[in-house]
């Protein structure tokens, strides 16, 4: 077996049909055929399972599929160490995170740590919490960062940063201008919340159950993205929480620390993954504190 084949046999999982991967991969359909039945041979068993509209695997290509994938990630850990000069990231990583994160606090540490490693290359894929731990679990991002202590056994966590969540308002909105103000000087201002499901509005409702505070905010709008929230916010559609991170000039923040929440961000990604990604994440830890 050659570990072309592997990488062949992947692409056409990957791709659907013998066509697609050849396409992909430069080769003839006749000739890419060629190399996985050399590889069936080899093994003495049918791997795909070649049907009109669809490539099936069969009960062995399922098991044969879990080692090539590990064959592959082995080979190109192998690559990157055997590229690397000294302490200099190479290669490519992919990172996921919220939206705050990718929008105000993963750009300025990015271009730093790109300045630094030329021949690094990094993509960042926005999701919410689920989605993040779920691309981290399933090897399609090298790296997460989500709220909050993760608990999994398959997973090594980091703290990264502390943010607080606070109320704001428009900097033209009348609350804007006082420099003392209690919750139920807002009990009747329309809030722009996040929905109920991000992890915003998870972090402020529970600090507020664990402190007691009594707080039914009338809620005018419930949005998904952090630029939505200060969008609405800006044009003074009432008062939003948001990360202290991205508050921007033309907000101002409130002085009603009793509703503010603090949370903690933590980087996290698989045991055993390859020494450069251990690299990519001390220096995204030594590059924070230009925050």
């Amino acid at each position: 077996m050659e570990f072309r084949q592997v990488r062949y046999f992947l692409e056409i999982i990957e791709k659907g049909s013998f066509q697609k991967a050849a396409d992909s991969l430069g080769l003839t359909q006749p000739a890419l055929s060629s190399q996985i039945a050399i590889l069936e041979r080899e093994f003495g068993e049918t791997i795909l399972e070649r049907g009109p509209r669809e490539i099936k695997l069969t009960y062995k290509g399922e098991i044969f599929r879990s080692y090539a994938e590990k064959m592959k990630e082995l080979w190109r850990n192998c690559e990157e160490d055997m590229n690397r000069i000294d302490s200099e990231i190479n290669g490519k990583f992919s990172v996921s995170a919220g939206g705050t994160v990718s929008a105000w606090i993963l750009p300025k540490i990015i271009k730093q740590i790109l300045n630094e490693n030329p021949r690094l290359s990094l993509s960042v894929i926005e999701g919410d919490a689920s989605e993040t731990k779920d691309l981290v679990l399933s090897g399609k991002a090298d790296l997460g960062i989500l709220t909050g202590p993760v608990k999994d056994p398959h997973l090594v966590t980091k703290e990264f940063l502390v943010d607080e969540i606070v109320p704001v308002v428009s900097k033209f909105h009348p609350l804007s201008g006082k420099t003392k103000i209690t919750e139920k000087d807002v009990r009747k201002e329309p809030f722009i919340f996040f929905h109920p499901a991000s992890a915003v509005r998870i972090a402020l409702e529970k600090k507020w159950r664990a402190e007691k505070i009594s707080f039914d905010p009338k809620i005018l709008m419930e949005l998904r993205s952090v630029e939505s929230i200060i969008k609405s916010v800006e044009e003074g559609l009432g008062i939003g929480f948001i990360s202290r991170f991205s508050v921007s000039e033309n907000l101002k923040v409130l002085p009603l620390q009793e509703l503010a929440a603090e949370r903690k961000f933590f980087l996290c990604y698989k045991k055993n993954s390859r020494s450069g990604l251990l690299l990519l994440v001390d220096a995204i830890l030594k590059w924070r504190d230009s925050l």
